[in-house]
């Protein structure tokens, strides 16, 4: 299956993916904090105060969640993770970078807690840091993730958003949408288009 997924380079691209409610509890001792703008960092704080955060220690970021995306995604988070250009969505914190540290949370996205415009901007000045032209996403597609992604000013940016879900309308859909999400991830890390899921759908972004 060939897609436009297949001329971005996960290597030069910024890669977004999303949480999952299920997460590991306790981690190190140590202290959050990361170079944010103002305003998110601001917006954080507030939605932080509404949340359920644990103090048992911190972890970073991409070790946090177990949820089932995680537990398909095999070696290619941890490859991902490494080469630095991952962000993580997350209903607590907004926008995480993927070794950000972070304690045991609970909160989804809503988009309704967030400024209009934080986190869009967080996610563009990301890719400009870096020196990424492109973005993909892998997120499903009937939460506030995907709204939020398709709401960033891609056009009027000189950066370029892609963004792939899951059409799948059997049961289980919990589990079989993120394990195929997990799966079409895992095959754009390794250049492997033959071994992307069924119902991967692929967006460009305007």
């Amino acid at each position: 299956m060939e897609t436009v997924l297949d001329v971005v380079d996960p290597r030069e691209a910024l890669t977004i993916l999303g949480p999952s409610k299920a997460k590991i509890r306790g981690g190190d001792a140590g202290e959050t904090g990361a170079d944010w703008p103002e305003a998110m960092l601001r917006a954080r704080a507030e939605v932080l105060t509404k949340s359920k955060v644990d103090s048992g220690g911190l972890r970073p970021a991409w070790l946090r969640y177990s949820g089932n995306f995680y537990r398909n995604v095999g070696s290619a988070l941890g490859e991902a993770a490494g080469h630095g250009r991952l962000l993580l969505l997350s209903g607590g914190y907004g926008i995480l970078r993927a070794d950000e540290p972070i304690p045991y949370y609970d909160r989804k996205l809503r988009l309704s807690d967030w400024p209009r415009g934080v986190l869009e901007d967080a996610v563009l000045g990301e890719a400009r840091r870096i020196g990424a032209t492109k973005v993909a996403t892998f997120v499903s597609a009937s939460a506030d993730y995907a709204k939020l992604v398709r709401r960033i000013p891609w056009s009027s940016s000189e950066i370029e958003g892609v963004l792939v879900t899951i059409d799948f309308h059997g049961g289980g859909a919990q589990v079989e949408v993120p394990r195929r999400l997990a799966q079409a991830f895992g095959a754009w890390w390794h250049r492997s288009p033959s071994d992307y899921p069924p119902g991967m759908v692929v967006e460009v972004l305007d």
